[in-house]
Order: structure tokens, then C-alpha cells, then sequence
């Protein structure tokens, strides 16, 4: 699995359903501080078009399905339990589940737009309560960052090494790249003398790499119950997407059961009973309204535009577009938009990217060297020393 997306959010903020409407699983749902006390980790799937309608051959994909070349694209969902405000200092669950989100590309901070009186909060109070959740994740990993700090700025700066070379052994453990450190110091400017580093120097790196390197992107749920077409143009003005888990967990349940033949397709068929067409109907006419966006929509968006990730198909036969076996386009891997045909040789196994000799469009049958920059639904056939 390429991509892990964490789900975030106050207590009760309905992440629970979220995870459930996205994954299929039942996770524990309940209006309750702390429903979630482990952090859950499920399979979903974004939207791509499948390049097999150019060849006219269906594909079998070895995860997910394709229907009208609509190809599913497995990503990791996390659910990670409740925070509340003075989690980094342990109040609540605390630090072990604020943790669980070092390995995570991308964090959903998910808003309840309910207030505690049942009223619909302002676009304000939103926002503040966006913004206490992510002083949380910030103070979080600043206080990591800064731990023992002055014995590991002493060793570094004895050395002559670039600043990306000294930070990289404190920001791997969170998953960051040196790439990607050079990416947070083109953004920022951080002295390189390290044992002079203060907290807001440390505040300043935590909130550059969730903006830069694990986005954090504010979602409002409950889009089904703000009824107010004012606060909800102010909430979609201010950039927030809003959703409805609970209706995207009644479609799932729909579907799981029966009576619907898609998600996309939410007329009921003739196994379905007057009040449960009712419900689809009502269902339906929410997200044709365009200002509910369904999961699938976006989901795709976090990994195409937050993240920059492409959809690459390896084959091993470029003619056929299938593997050893003969099945068509098996596997898709998501890569970051820079990615190189030497990158997917790495990507599909240690010893193909040693052993990279060349690779070759499966379009075009041009042979491509192993910096050829990939570009989206490419198909590409990697010849290594290793086969």
C-alpha cells in the first residue's frame, strides 16, 4: 500500500462513521467521548480511468474492481481515536494515539459543525475548532523534534554536513525524506547552526511539514444537517469541503445489502421498499445539490491535488499490458507526480530498481531510461539484470 491517510478530529466529530462509510468495516459508532480508543486501520479506494478501454480488454485488477473503466485504487484509511485540547501534554488518549499519525501522508481534520446547545456552529467557531486540533498535532511534533536536542545539535554541528544531511536523522523517524527536508527548507529558512534553534524555530519546521509534507486538509461532516445555505456557502467560501458519513454509510449499507446497484447509481431497485427509496431519494438529492461532495470525489482530490500522486500500471509484457501470467494491468501503484521510471523499478521490488536496465512505454513502445519522468495512467514494462 503506497498511501495512509489518517482521520482526525474532536471527539464525537463522527470519524468513526467516516472510517466505516469509506472501509466497509462496522468500527465502533457511538456519541461518546473516546467511541475509538485504537487506532483502526482499513482499505478504501479512489476513482482513476482505467487504460484498459484504449486496448479493449478488460482488466483484472489484483486489488479493488474496474466497472466502466472506473478502476479502484486501494489507499490506507486510519481512523485514529478522539483528541481533545491538551493532548500533546497527554490529557485525554493523549500522545500514544497522537503517535499513530507519524506514518501518514496526508491527515483529514474532521469538523463537527455542531455545537453543544445542537446548534449549527458559525463559520468562525469552525474554523477555531479546526485550528485547536491542529496546535495539538503541531505542539505534537515539535516537542518530538525538539527532544534531546541539545546533545544531538552538539554532534551535528561538529560536522560540516548540508543542513537537510543533520535533520534527516531526527525527521526519518517520521517518515520525511531528504527530498523532502530540502522541500521544507526551500519553504522556510532555518539557521544551520542547530544548538541555537528555539521553540518557535521547532513550531515553525512542525507547521511546515503539515503544510508541505503531510498536508492536513479541514473537512466539515454533518453536511446533512446544516440547513443554513448561507453558513454553508461561508464554510465552502473559506476553502472546507463538506461531506455526509452518515449518508455515505447508508449507501454503503444500501449497496452491501442489495437494494441499489452502485454507489454512484442511487435509484432503488425492486428489492427495495417505498421508505428505503425515500431515504435514497433524499440521499441523492443532497450531493446533486453540489455542495456535498461524496467520499470517492474527495478522497481523489487529497491524493491528485494535496498530495501530487499519479496512477502508474507495470506490465511485464508492453504489448499485451499483462504480467507473467497474462492478466491485463493487475497492479497500479501511486507515485509522487516527480517520480521516475527507476523510481517504479524500486517501488515494484529492491532488486528490479538495482538491477534497472531500462523501461518502456507500453503506449508508444519507446524506450525510456530510468530518469524519464512518469506521467498519470502510464504503462510501463521495467527491464532488469534481476529477471
Amino acid at each position: 500500500m503506497s498511501l495512509k491517510i489518517g482521520i482526525l478530529g474532536k471527539p464525537n466529530s463522527g470519524k468513526s462513521t467516516l472510517f466505516s462509510a469509506l472501509t466497509g468495516t462496522a468500527a465502533a459508532i457511538g456519541n461518546y467521548p473516546f467511541t475509538t480508543i485504537n487506532t483502526d486501520v482499513g482499505v478504501s479506494y479512489i476513482i482513476s480511468r482505467c487504460p484498459h478501454t484504449e486496448i479493449n480488454t478488460p482488466c483484472s485488477p489484483n486489488y479493488g474492481r474496474c466497472v466502466n473503466g472506473k478502476r479502484e485504487i486501494p489507499i490506507e484509511i486510519a481512523d485514529v481515536p478522539g483528541l481533545i485540547q491538551g493532548a500533546s501534554q497527554g490529557k485525554g488518549m493523549g500522545n500514544q494515539f497522537l503517535d499513530n499519525i507519524s506514518d501518514m501522508n496526508a491527515i483529514v481534520n474532521l469538523i463537527n459543525p455542531v455545537g453543544e446547545d445542537n446548534k449549527i456552529l458559525s463559520p468562525e467557531d469552525i474554523e477555531n475548532a479546526a485550528i485547536e486540533i491542529e496546535n495539538e498535532i503541531f505542539t505534537w511534533f515539535a516537542s518530538r523534534v525538539s527532544r534531546d536536542w541539545q546533545r544531538f545539535a552538539k554532534k551535528e554541528d561538529a560536522s560540516d554536513s548540508s543542513l537537510d544531511d543533520k535533520l534527516l536523522s531526527k525527521l526519518s523517524f517520521f517518515g520525511i525524506s531528504r527530498n523532502e527536508i530540502r522541500i521544507l527548507l526551500s519553504k522556510e529558512s532555518f539557521s544551520h547552526t542547530l544548538i541555537g534553534w528555539t521553540d518557535d524555530d521547532f513550531m515553525r519546521i512542525s507547521r511546515s511539514v503539515f503544510t508541505h509534507i503531510k498536508p492536513i486538509i479541514r473537512v466539515v461532516n454533518k453536511g446533512d444537517i446544516i440547513h443554513d445555505n448561507r453558513i454553508m456557502d461561508r464554510i465552502l467560501e473559506n476553502g472546507y469541503p463538506i461531506i455526509s458519513a452518515d449518508y455515505e454509510l447508508s449507501i454503503w449499507k444500501a449497496l452491501n445489502n442489495g437494494i441499489i446497484e452502485s454507489s454512484d447509481d442511487l435509484n432503488g431497485n425492486n428489492k427495495a421498499n417505498e421508505p428505503q427509496k425515500a431515504a435514497l431519494n433524499k440521499i441523492s438529492a443532497l450531493f446533486e445539490g453540489g455542495k456535498v461532495i461524496r467520499l470517492s470525489q474527495l478522497f481523489s482530490r487529497i491524493v491528485y491535488e494535496n498530495l501530487s500522486h499519479i496512477v502508474v500500471y507495470p506490465v511485464y509484457d508492453e504489448s499485451k499490458w499483462t504480467d507473467k501470467k497474462g492478466t491485463v494491468l493487475p497492479d497500479t501503484f501511486l507515485m509522487s507526480s516527480k517520480s521516475t521510471a527507476e523510481d517504479l523499478a524500486f517501488r515494484v521490488h529492491s532488486d528490479i530498481g538495482e538491477g534497472f536496465i531500462r523501461a518502456i512505454d507500453g503506449r508508444t513502445k519507446m524506450i525510456l531510461g530510468r530518469n524519464y519522468e512518469l506521467k498519470d495512467r502510464d504503462v510501463i514494462r521495467i527491464i532488469s539484470k534481476t529477471k
